[in-house]
């Protein structure tokens, strides 16, 4: 879609919600991917039941405003050669094979994650309607369960994530500069040695 510059004062009103304004412009990729993150945030932090996650949205949401409004600013010349991309690095993971490729383990981990997730919500739903009064309590057992193990196990998993980073890569040397290393100090030994002599 072709990029066109429009109402200053829509475009204000549209940068409210973060991604409109530049979708309003022309810049679909950026306003896509702003408002996807704008809205999945809100909806993970609800799955999960983790309010501090809606704190990035504030993020986002800023950057959105002031990014459109930045772009309904610019003189037509630099208008012109704003380019629609997605932001935070989106292009690595849409619409390639490559990242799902190159980080399969983990994207099966989530997919079946997730559709446990489902299947036991759906399967607590389901049993609450079927069961009789006096067996109530496995839906509500089940619901509870449910509700607490995503925060649980994306809790554990920042954890993980944390500690792997932590420990890092360990740096290995090389044969040939440990040669190199070793050398080097025995030639400094040696100097300080001769210092000493004279």
């Amino acid at each position: 879609m072709k990029t066109k510059k429009k109402s200053r004062f829509l475009s204000f009103c549209f940068s409210f919600l973060p991604g409109a304004a530049e979708m309003y412009m022309g810049f679909m990729k950026t306003g896509m991917s702003l408002m996807l993150v704008f809205f999945l945030l809100i909806a993970f932090s609800g799955w999960i039941q983790q309010t501090i996650i809606v704190l990035f949205d504030v993020v986002v949401w800023f950057y959105g405003f002031f990014h459109a409004n930045h772009l309904a600013g610019l003189s037509d010349e630099e208008f012109a050669q704003v380019e629609d991309e997605y932001i935070f690095g989106m292009e690595s993971f849409l619409g390639t094979k490559g990242y799902v490729e190159k980080h399969q383990k983990w994207v099966a981990y989530g997919l079946i994650f997730i559709g446990v997730c489902f299947l036991w919500n759906t399967s607590t739903n389901l049993l609450r309607n079927i069961l009789p009064e006096q067996y109530n309590f496995i839906p509500r057992m089940m619901w509870r369960i449910g509700s607490y193990a995503p925060s649980i196990v994306i809790g554990a998993g920042i954890i993980f994530w944390g500690v792997r980073l932590l420990n890092g890569k360990k740096v290995e040397v090389v044969p040939e500069e440990e040669k190199i290393l070793k050398e080097n100090v025995i030639e400094e030994s040696s100097k300080a040695d001769q210092q000493e002599e004279k």
